[in-house]
């Protein structure tokens, strides 16, 4: 990955009537030959932003070695060798190590922005994707090619910072598209992700065309695990007095992993249905592939596996990416998931709106 930094340089001077002017010029310096080290670049569907950290060498004893500055709060952009943006964001941390003649930056897109900045407001009728632009225009955060729902939601959100308004907004939105969608159709599933200094909210899940993990081409070592120690597959309903009213059960699981029984007390104010859902729990499964980097692969999107000693070969979604840069190689180890989840940010039940 290239690194490079927008720096910004204020110069004042004074004229011969005895004014001060001040000039500021912008220039993008690419930190090739300073970096040093491991240039790591990563995200996740629980992360968010994503975050770039990378090293470069400084040393003010040295004169043969350029004294450059990195500051909180400037920008750093990551390209890929075709000169691609691949990251673009600011800089939130800078540790200097005088004894190594090296400096550490960290930095993030705007998504960190919206996980941070919080404010008070209220939806009656309102799309999802009007509510992330408006959310975005109070930010700060330009905004890209957001998944048109075209479904009005209503909520008051309370002390939430942007990403939680936005997820709110679109959790609704893909309950009541999947409420009503056919039952082999598949989930209406959301993302936001960040496209250069643009928010985009994408639909989770895509398919990553023309790459495949493959045990004989890019993948140099893989780890999955399964475990049923949580399962729940019976449930047993009771009234508000505790009296048995019924059973929810998944069968399939039942005969494979044999009964784990929950009981739900059922809530007036609460969707039976949901609820039970959110009490079923199947298998724990886990993958993580160890690969040959590509900058395509990124968390929110699904890639094909062909893996064979593991038996793992079909669609699956990458929960997280971290992607290593050093000594000219690129590798990347991704955190698989065998469902296509989204983060789901429930709104109040008291501040909807009829």
């Amino acid at each position: 990955m290239i690194i490079k930094h927008k720096s910004i340089k204020s110069e004042t001077t004074t004229n011969r009537a005895g004014k001060q002017i001040t000039k500021t010029t912008e220039s993008m310096d690419d930190l090739s030959t300073l970096t040093m080290g491991k240039i790591t670049w990563e995200g996740s569907r629980l992360q968010v932003a994503r975050r770039l950290e990378f090293q470069y060498a400084q040393d003010a004893r040295d004169p043969n070695l350029a004294n450059y500055v990195i500051n909180c709060g400037e920008t750093i952009y990551g390209y890929d060798e075709d000169g691609t943006l691949q990251f673009q964001g600011n800089v939130y941390a800078v540790e200097k190590d005088v004894q190594a003649s090296s400096v550490k930056v960290l930095a993030y897109d705007n998504l960190f922005i919206l996980t941070r900045s919080k404010t008070t407001r209220k939806f009656s009728d309102v799309k999802a994707e009007d509510i992330t632009r408006s959310v975005c225009q109070e930010m700060g955060i330009k905004v890209g090619s957001l998944a048109e729902t075209g479904i009005k939601v209503s909520f008051i959100a309370q002390d939430k910072t942007g990403y939680q308004i936005i997820m709110m907004a679109y959790t609704e939105a893909a309950a009541k598209l999947n409420a009503r969608k056919k039952k082999e159709d598949p989930d209406a599933v959301f993302h936001p992700i960040m496209n250069g200094d643009k928010l985009d909210v994408v639909k989770k899940g895509t398919l990553i065309e023309g790459f495949e993990a493959n045990q004989y081409a890019n993948i140099m070592n893989s780890r999955y695990k399964e475990s049923i120690e949580k399962v729940i597959n019976k449930i047993m309903l009771t009234d508000q007095q505790g009296n048995v009213v019924g059973y929810e059960s998944q069968d399939d699981s039942i005969k494979k992993y044999s009964m784990v029984q929950a009981v739900y007390k059922q809530n007036p104010n609460q969707s039976v249905r949901e609820q039970v859902e959110k009490i079923f729990h199947g298998p724990d499964r886990t993958g993580v592939l160890e690969m040959l980097g590509d900058y395509r692969a990124k968390a929110s999107y699904s890639i094909k596996i062909n893996d064979i000693l593991p038996e793992m070969t079909g669609k699956f979604w990458i929960k997280s990416d971290s992607h290593s840069f050093e000594n000219g190689t690129h590798t990347m180890k991704l955190e698989i998931e065998f469902e296509n989840l989204m983060n789901k940010e429930a709104s109040p039940e008291s501040g909807r709106e009829g």
